[in-house]
């Protein structure tokens, strides 16, 4: 038993001795008046009062325990009326719940009186609030990354980036990055690296172009005119990279920039460069290298939010922790969000009331009929039972004031 129901069971255990104890009272006057009234007749009005009061007092205790028991063991028919009908108890109350406290009209003037975003939005802005939410939100999803088969989890999200791709046409993100790089200062920038990696490559291939003019020369050629068209080359390339590079304004550049827009139009109108464009694409989906670094990268990010997750301390459960009080933060602070958060809930609720309204019901009714008779009954009693034992203390005291108003009637009717 639970320190709350031990509590109830207290409280009900002293009202059930205070009405018992007036009951016992009541038969001690009775007996004391029913041997003292022959010799005073005055005890009579406490005789009667007694009298009433004892068979008010029996049968009230009788009606009461005959709701959750047989009482002194005799199963009269129509006793222990809770445990034996609890089924029905359980319907008719599901009945009730379903058709006065679940229907639309009811729910939606009730939820226009109370301002949810508001309440939601003061809850999560206690800190404690966020960090124990954060807390049950990351055991949450440790538990489902855990519990779910890591392949199977896997496959699914191979499966869901995959039709993401296949619906995003590959010239798109060609034309894309190529828009990026078109813009702004993004040309030059390519210009510069590319000029750069020239004057690099120019740099070690010194030697190679040397006997490549060496090799392609006629033999009868001079080596010093080998060595002078040498010069001559590299010289000319060197300053064709230098005009490049340092003039921002150099033709080369305009027409890179127009080569990357004519580029772009040819991958939306050009039907052989599209179809190769997906071919490319799904001969690098299927690859089995892209396969391995899809693997790998899923156990990386698996392991890794893991170890976030159960870290109290981590990044990953600080930022949730933040949001959370965050959102309650703009909900506390913003009206029009507020309004927008209530109108949607509202939405949500009245939905659910009007398309699961039975389903609901039968929540409660199924609910019930999986108690225990016995326990059904005891816990009824707990909440309910204090409660009725004033029913007897009344009983008991109203049979006695109706004993004596019965008692001055016969005597003035026998006058």
């Amino acid at each position: 038993m639970s320190a709350a129901e031990a509590a109830l069971a207290e409280r009900l255990r002293r009202m059930q001795w205070l009405a018992t104890g007036l009951v016992a009272a009541m038969a001690i006057l009775f007996a004391a008046t029913s041997a003292l009234r022959t010799r005073y007749p005055s005890v009579d009005v406490l005789w009667a009062f007694s009298e009433a009061a004892l068979i008010g007092g029996l049968a009230d205790w009788f009606a009461v325990a005959a709701l959750f028991r047989h009482p002194l063991g005799l199963r009269i028919p129509h006793t222990a009326i809770v445990p034996s009908r609890k089924n029905e108890i359980g319907r008719a109350l599901a009945r009730f719940v379903g058709e006065h406290f679940l229907v639309g009209e009811v729910v939606e003037r009730r939820l226009e009186r109370v301002d949810l975003a508001a309440r939601f939005g003061a809850w999560l802005n206690r800190e404690q609030t966020a960090k124990r939410l954060s807390r049950d939100l990351a055991i949450a999803l440790d538990w489902l990354m855990r519990d779910t088969k890591s392949s199977e989890l896997r496959e699914s999200a191979k499966d869901s980036v995959r039709k993401i791709l296949h619906r995003i046409p590959p010239s798109s993100i060609v034309a894309t990055i190529i828009d990026v790089l078109a813009s702004g200062n993004h040309a030059q920038t390519l210009v510069d690296e590319l000029v750069q990696f020239g004057r690099d490559q120019l740099d070690r291939n010194r030697d190679r172009i040397r006997e490549r003019i060496r090799d392609r020369s006629p033999w009868w050629l001079p080596k010093f005119v080998d060595e002078e068209i040498y010069d001559q080359l590299v010289r000319e390339l060197e300053r064709i990279l230098s005009d490049i590079g340092d003039d921002s304004e150099h033709p080369a550049r305009r027409q890179l920039h127009d080569r990357l827009k004519s580029i772009k139009y040819a991958l939306g109108q050009d039907v052989e460069l599209i179809a190769r464009g997906e071919s490319l694409r799904n001969e690098i989906l299927d690859h089995p290298a892209v396969h391995a670094f899809a693997r790998d990268l899923w156990l990386r990010a698996r392991h890794f939010l893991h170890e976030s997750l159960i870290d109290s301390e981590s990044a990953l459960r600080s930022s949730l922790e933040r949001e959370l009080c965050t959102i309650g933060q703009t909900l506390a602070n913003d009206a029009a969000a507020r309004e927008r958060l209530n109108l949607w809930l509202r939405e949500v609720l009245i939905y659910i009331v009007e398309n699961y309204r039975q389903p609901i019901s039968e929540i409660i009714s199924e609910t019930v009929e999986r108690w225990d008779a016995k326990s059904t009954a005891r816990r009824i009693e707990l909440n309910i039972g204090r409660d009725l034992q004033f029913i007897r203390i009344n009983g008991t005291l109203v049979g006695g004031l109706v004993g004596v108003l019965l008692y001055f009637a016969w005597n003035v009717l026998a006058l």
